[in-house]
């Protein structure tokens, strides 16, 4: 047996790595088992051919014990499973949310306008209808609770179902537009607003919400949500026809968890654009009048951008751009700063 295949043999022995093993639940005498299998004085990188094997043996059975001691067995039941396609950073916020779907399949997750571990929102659609969804910080539920007082738009509450937890929905008058919400649970609190017709068709509606595991969560996304392991290549696929600045950098759009493609794409646009506006700015005081010019053509010609085509019969993103692209080039510096807006 060679190198290369003990390395294999120790990445199908443990595929989740000696962290992971370290924080299954067990008792105390299991703890120490397992600590006393998986720890090694001496680094990995620099094993010789008889460590390696013994750390094989070690590994494998580590694994074994924590199977048969916790009942805790790999994914689908395969040690050589594949890996999920999304990131580890990804899914730890991912795990740390609500995680919501509508069990009726005329209701889509259609846009996630906000989404962190603390703090999210996601919207459903069926047709016109809505429903939203946010979670909140536990410290901010006492206020929105206030916030239902309000003596010029006095709220009637009566109690609701959802998710397994009894809450209150609140109603102005006869308005068919709904608030609920959901005492804490764990971290969040969750408000739940719609207006799908009347009460009856609410409840009913919130009857229907479940919690799904973070990979059915992830994978009942649209094509209209972009989601960490695919900005690579909706980059891509938005810059194609786009001309890119000397020093655009993608990373903090890698960096971006899950968002609605138009949010993204004006995210991306957004820094394309104020990356031309520098390059002009800085061959301005340089006295580099081709460098100006590069930057003129480039936002002047962003009415020919797919990405901006697109965006456009959505919302007026577009338009700003487009504006800003115009007025630079007819040297309106007041307007130029108003379109685009790249304070930050």
């Amino acid at each position: 047996m060679n190198d290369n295949e003990l390395d294999r043999l120790l990445m199908r022995a443990n595929p989740y790595g000696d962290e992971t093993v370290r924080k299954l639940t067990t008792d105390d005498a299991v703890s120490d088992l397992l600590e006393d299998i998986i720890s090694t004085d001496t680094p990995t990188p620099k094993l010789r051919r008889s460590v390696r094997r013994r750390t094989v043996v070690l590994v494998a059975a580590a694994a074994a014990v924590a199977i048969a001691l916790t009942g805790v067995f790999f994914p689908r039941g395969n040690p050589a499973a594949p890996v999920s396609a999304y990131g580890a950073e990804f899914r730890a916020v991912t795990d740390a949310t609500p995680r919501l779907v509508i069990d009726d399949p005329a209701w889509k997750i259609v846009d996630i306008p906000a989404f962190r571990a603390d703090e999210g929102e996601i919207r459903f659609g069926r047709d016109k209808k809505r429903l939203q969804v946010n979670w909140y910080p536990v410290s901010l539920y006492a206020g929105y609770l206030q916030g239902t007082k309000d003596p010029g738009k006095p709220a009637h509450g009566s109690p609701i179902e959802a998710l397994g937890q009894k809450g209150t929905v609140f109603q102005v008058g006869t308005s068919t537009d709904l608030t609920a919400y959901l005492p804490p649970k764990g971290r969040h609190f969750l408000m739940i607003r719609g207006d799908v017709g009347s009460l009856a068709a609410y409840r009913s509606l919130l009857a229907k919400l479940k919690t799904v595991d973070t990979e059915a969560w992830l994978d009942a996304m649209p094509d209209t949500i972009v989601k960490q392991s695919d900005a690579p290549r909706v980059i891509d696929e938005m810059l194609a026809d786009v001309p890119v600045p000397n020093g655009f950098d993608r990373t903090p759009f890698l960096k971006i968890l899950v968002l609605s493609r138009y949010q993204f794409g004006a995210k991306v646009t957004g820094a394309i654009s104020c990356g031309w506006l520098a390059q002009w700015n800085a061959a301005k005081k340089a006295g580099d009048a081709e460098k100006m010019q590069e930057a003129v053509t480039a936002l002047a010609g962003s009415r020919s951008w797919k990405i901006l085509q697109e965006m456009d019969k959505q919302g007026g993103w577009s338009y700003w751009i487009w504006a800003g692209g115009d007025a630079l080039r007819k040297g309106d510096m007041a307007r130029v700063a108003t379109a685009l807006d790249c304070r930050s």
